[in-house]
């Protein structure tokens, strides 16, 4: 059997179990098979193997692609190696697959003289084993390997897994942190990790306590990221940025490799690497993860936190827009009367304004009665901030302005996919709300925030946290766009760039790349 032959029995098998299924089944399911080509590059980033039997752990294995790569790429090596695989997957639909491609990468091992065995285990891998993870009882940590393509879904609170889990997450966990720590622990000290997850762990208060456990015990050696977030599973349309991690149990701190590709057939890799600290961010004992992934972003973020103020330090509030649609069905109307207020959605935001109304198909009015009191703001000026951007939008920070001269009454209602700032102390000046838009709506806080954001999404705890310039600065920048003829995205950045004293060399190199 040829060698290239290993991961496609897998892709073999992959595309039998995608068509006795649909997409909407295999999501319910978390279940997004990994590519040849994904899996091989994951395979290729293990950094050394022990001269001993070498145990390797594959959670949630589902067709067997990872494994078969690792096979793959160890299969001409010329030491005689001696190999066992322990691969979890709880789908029985799928154990005779999996099967199938051990079966075949066994045959090719014995054919050239290793020693190759798997055990596969049709369980639920992290219930079976999360003694481990709480009390250091139940398996031993032996494996020096593990490579995983998690299954990606919500769990209920009050589910036996994140109950379980209680030490490691919070709230609503997702499946895939579950299965990273519980990895992390069966692994032996020097081990490695190379797993495939969404990026949304590496930010936020969501995942705050899942980073502090993981990043004790698991020294990150590389991170890779794909620019597009629907290229690693295209077959299943997937919307998450997803990134590739590898890391080793217990490891000593050194530079981070940071890598980049456009396709996901990862010809094209960009690398660069980056000093630990400047990756992982525990300034704060939140661990944030900072991907920046070339020289200019890595300016960009060092620039930016060189500001003094953060955005919580200068009297701001960020809120979520408390107006959840289908919560409150009765409260909306389709037209304008004396009780009613503007409703205003993303679709409503644009750079600098709120467009309103804008024909969407939805209600664009909410009454105003004691009923929707606590769901209500005062009209008065905020800066408006998209909660999420579409993949066609080139920014992921938008950000609008809406006074009370754009609101026919006192109030106005704020759909709950916007965030909204606003003044503890009063009300925003024309020129400080230009200011904060402006800032928002940079090319450059654009960079910044998606090197430090794990989310597609924009969250208030992430913004509480930016640095900001001070009411000086502001309102120098506000004073100069609102004299703007246009409000051209180019001008803008020199004028914030200007106000931030950066140099203008980094400011033109951004314009020519944005």
């Amino acid at each position: 059997m040829l060698q290239d032959e290993l991961t496609t029995i897998a892709a073999q098998q992959q595309q039998l179990f995608d068509a006795s299924t649909s997409p909407d089944e295999r999501k319910v399911r978390g279940h997004f098979g990994t590519s040849p080509g994904i899996a091989q590059f994951m395979a290729g980033l293990f950094s050394r193997l022990p001269d001993t039997a070498v145990r390797f752990l594959d959670p949630g294995a589902g067709v067997g692609t990872l494994s078969a790569a690792i096979c793959q790429r160890l299969l001409p090596d010329p030491i005689p190696r001696t190999l066992h695989f322990e691969l979890w997957e709880n789908d029985p639909t799928l154990i005779p697959l999996l099967q199938r491609t051990m079966s075949g990468c066994q045959k090719a091992f014995l054919s050239l003289g290793h020693e190759i065995s798997f055990d596969i285990r049709n369980d639920d891998f992290v219930l079976a084993n999360t003694e481990r993870t709480l009390f250091s009882t139940g398996p031993d940590a032996t494996f020096h390997i593990a490579i995983l393509n998690p299954p990606y879904f919500k769990l209920r609170k009050d589910s036996s897994h994140a109950r379980a889990m209680s030490h490691v997450v919070h709230g609503q966990p997702n499946i895939y942190a579950l299965f990273m720590a519980v990895t992390a622990d069966l692994l032996a000290p020097n081990g490695e990790m190379v797993a495939i997850t969404p990026r949304s762990y590496f930010n936020g208060s969501y995942f705050r306590r899942f980073r502090k456990w993981f990043f004790d015990r698991m020294t990150v050696r590389q991170i890779h990221l794909f620019e597009s977030r629907t290229e690693a599973f295209r077959n299943d349309s997937v919307l998450q940025e997803n990134v590739i991690l590898h890391a080793e149990k217990n490891g000593a701190m050194a530079d981070v490799k940071l890598s980049t590709s456009t396709g996901r057939d990862l010809i094209d890799v960009r690398t660069r690497t980056v000093s630990y600290d400047r990756t992982i961010d525990n300034s704060n004992g939140d661990h944030v993860v900072r991907v920046t992934t070339n020289a200019l972003e890595h300016e960009i973020v060092e620039a930016l936190d060189a500001m003094l103020d953060r955005f919580r330090d200068l009297g701001f509030v960020i809120s979520t827009g408390p107006v959840v649609t289908f919560r409150a069905t009765e409260l909306l109307r389709e037209k304008k009367n004396k009780d009613t207020a503007p409703l205003l959605w993303m679709h409503n935001v644009r750079p600098f304004i709120t467009q309103f109304p804008v024909q969407k198909r939805k209600p664009t009015h909410i009454l105003v009665s004691k009923a929707s009191g606590k769901l209500l703001v005062p009209a008065k000026t905020y800066v408006l901030l998209k909660r999420f951007t579409s993949k066609e939008e080139k920014r992921r920070l938008v950000a609008g302005i809406v006074t009370a001269q754009d609101s026919y009454s006192e109030w106005l209602g704020l759909e709950n996919h916007l965030n909204y700032v606003y003044r503890t102390d009063g009300d925003f000046s024309n020129t400080h709300a230009f200011g904060l838009a402006a800032y928002f709506n940079s090319a450059m806080v654009d960079r910044y925030f998606r090197a430090i954001s794990g989310n597609t999404q924009v969250n208030a705890t992430e913004i509480r946290r930016m640095p900001v310039p001070n009411e000086t600065l502001l309102a120098r920048i506000g004073q100069r766009v609102q004299s703007l003829e246009t409000l051209d995205s180019h001008e803008v950045d020199r004028i914030v760039g200007d106000a931030l004293r950066l140099p203008p060399q980094l400011v033109e190199k951004l314009l020519e790349t944005s």
